[in-house]
This record gives C-alpha cells, sequence and structure tokens, in this order.
C-alpha cells in the first residue's frame, strides 16, 4: 500500500512537471511581460542621489567636585548634581527636532546652489519646482490608478485647516504641509544608542544639493542643540545665583551666631560650653561647605553660558555622491522576473482545477 501511495505521489509530482512544461510558452509570455514592466519601472523611476554624515555628540560630563557634597547639599534641601546634566540633550530626541515646525522652516529657508543653474535658489523654492513638475503625473495617476480611493476623498470633503491671522506662527498652512512632507521624504536620521553616533542622510535628484541639504541640516541640529543647551545653562544659572543668595543669608548669620558666641563665653571652660562650641561649628561647618560648592557651581554655571565648543564630532563629513543610491534598475527586472514566473506558473497550475470546480458548481 506504502509504494503504490509513494507511485501515485510521484506520478502527481511528473503530472504537475509536465503541465508546467507543456504551457511553457504562456510562462514565458507572462514571465516576459513582467521583465517589459520592470525595464520600463526601472527606467521611469526618478535616479535618486544620497549624501550622508556621520558624527558623536559631544556631552559634557560634570565634575568630581560637583558630586562630592551633592549627598551633603541633599541634606539641605539642595540638588547639585542633577541641575547640570538636565542641559544635555540626548540623541534620542534628536529625530524629534528633525520633525519640529521651527527646524524645518528654518532648513527650507537655506540657500542652494544648484549644479544646473549658477543662481542661488532657496530650498523651498527648488522643492515647488519640484513639485509642480510631478503635478501633472500625478494628476493622471489620481484619475486612473487611484480613482477610487479619488472617489471616496471626494465623498468625505477635505478638511480645511486653520486660518493664519494672529495664530500664523503656530498654524501650518496648506503649501508649508506639502513641503514638509517632502522634507520628511529626504531627511532621515538614525541613532546608534549602543555605540553611540548619529547618522544624518539627504536623498534627492542632484548630486550637489543632495550634499548642501544634508550639510545644512546638520549645522541647523547643531545649533538647535546648542540653543537649547545656553537656555537650560541660563537657567541653571539663575537657579544656582539664587540657592547661593539664600545660602548667602544662612552663613552669615550663623557666622555672626558663632563669633557671638565665643565673644560671648571667652572666659567659660567647661564641658557644657565645648559641647555647644561644637555644635555650633559642626553646623557652621556643614553650611559653609554647601556654600562654597554652591559657590564653584555658580561660577561653573557662567563658564558653561560661555562657552563656544562644538557639539558634534563629525566622523564622516558631508560629501557630494558620484553614484546614484536608486533606483537598482538590475535588482528590480530580477524581481519583476520572479513574480512573473511565478504568476505563471500559478496560473497554469490553477486554471484547470479551478474550471473544473465551476463547472461543477454550474452542474
Amino acid at each position: 500500500m506504502k509504494s503504490l501511495e509513494n507511485n501515485s505521489d510521484e506520478i502527481d509530482l511528473i503530472e504537475l512537471l509536465k503541465t508546467l512544461w507543456d504551457s511553457k510558452r504562456l510562462i514565458i509570455k507572462i514571465t516576459f511581460f513582467f521583465a517589459i514592466l520592470g525595464i520600463a519601472s526601472s527606467l521611469l523611476s526618478p535616479i535618486v542621489y544620497t549624501a550622508s554624515s556621520t558624527f558623536i555628540p559631544q556631552s559634557s560630563q560634570a565634575g568630581s567636585g560637583a558630586s562630592s557634597l551633592s549627598g551633603v547639599a541633599s541634606l539641605v534641601g539642595i540638588n547639585l548634581g542633577g541641575a547640570m546634566s538636565a542641559a544635555e540633550i540626548p540623541p534620542s530626541i534628536y529625530p524629534q527636532i528633525l520633525e519640529s515646525v521651527p527646524y524645518k522652516r528654518e532648513l527650507l529657508e537655506t540657500s542652494l546652489k544648484s549644479s544646473k543653474k549658477n543662481s542661488n535658489i532657496l530650498l523651498k523654492d527648488y522643492l515647488l519646482n519640484e513639485i509642480s513638475s510631478s503635478s501633472a503625473l500625478d494628476l493622471i495617476t489620481k484619475y486612473t490608478v487611484m480613482l477610487p480611493f479619488t472617489i471616496v476623498n471626494a465623498i468625505r470633503g477635505n478638511k480645511e485647516g486653520p486660518s493664519a491671522g494672529s495664530h500664523s506662527i503656530m498654524s501650518v498652512s496648506s503649501d508649508e504641509d506639502d513641503l514638509f512632507e517632502a522634507l520628511e521624504d529626504i531627511l532621515s536620521l538614525s541613532v546608534n544608542t549602543k555605540d553611540g553616533f548619529v547618522s544624518l542622510s539627504a536623498e534627492m535628484g542632484d548630486p550637489i544639493i543632495c550634499a548642501l541639504v544634508a550639510k545644512e541640516a546638520q549645522k541647523i541640529l547643531q545649533k538647535s542643540v546648542i540653543n537649547y543647551k545656553i537656555i537650560s545653562a541660563s537657567e541653571v544659572l539663575v537657579f544656582n545665583q539664587k540657592q547661593l543668595n539664600l545660602k548667602k543669608v544662612e552663613f552669615d548669620s550663623l557666622q555672626n551666631k558663632l563669633a557671638l558666641f565665643k565673644d560671648s563665653n571667652l572666659n567659660i571652660i567647661d564641658s557644657r560650653f565645648e559641647n555647644r562650641l561644637s555644635g555650633h561649628e559642626a553646623e557652621f561647618s556643614l553650611v559653609s561647605s554647601v556654600y562654597q560648592e554652591l559657590a564653584k557651581q555658580l561660577e561653573q554655571s557662567k563658564l558653561q553660558v560661555s562657552k563656544d565648543t562644538p557639539i558634534f564630532s563629525v566622523i564622516k563629513p558631508v560629501t557630494i555622491p558620484n553614484k546614484r543610491s536608486a533606483p537598482k534598475r538590475a535588482q528590480m527586472v530580477l524581481v519583476f522576473l520572479f513574480v512573473g514566473f511565478i504568476l505563471g506558473s500559478g496560473y497554469v497550475l490553477i486554471k484547470e482545477p479551478v474550471k473544473n470546480i465551476l463547472e461543477e458548481i454550474k452542474a
């Protein structure tokens, strides 16, 4: 029985291969048709160049002196160690900066120099020209391939955005929204939290403009991080100055209290006097240590505000790409060939069974 089942399986496999062989012309035609589609798609796909930069964000570390008395300062209600660390933006937040409206608006105002024209052009004007040039193709696609979605959108209706007026800074116009979407397609940023480096890349059709956009995007990102760092450092400076002023009042009060106690008991030497003197001196020593540490923190805050050092250590600078990154024409044609062969073979194999099932249903 087992031998008969094996023979039937072999016969089925042979029949399967025979069916494919008998319909080889149809399979070749379907595969050739998809190959033509692959060649057309690869030739019609826009050429894209990629320019990228890799850098390591520099993070300022708090000095050892800042943490030496942080535990002592916490006893009197003052946090010395956590104030300076809050002035740093972690690299994981960089993608949020790229998605912010102020960043995109500043990048769109960047002046570029096209490789085709010698005149300077703003990035937003360049993108508007690109969008308008592709509007005809989008219109054809909208009313052919995407016609069902166009009808659905027309039924739902387009929601109008908020009016500008007094809230023009907060609102985003439809033109700006299109430009922002174009920027999201152009820029990409990846953060390697394990090794601590960040990669920023831009993809565009012009290699020179692509490199310029990547370079300007890195500059604006660094400036945004520096501005945030300066604002945070200024807030820390104000906080440290306030805490130092409060602690100075307490320091002067205890210093006067200790001096008055000593002057009032010059000729008294007993155990109770020694105990009270030790208590006053210990309290004054504690407040004095915190006061000195706050004074150091205040000077460090002043230096941090006025510090102007690079935030990024660039490992791989931006260069003008010589080779396109897309489309990969050979790969596209091979994919279409494979899909065409699979679809052609599947059609040949299921054609007769489906036909028999339909005849049985009709009968």
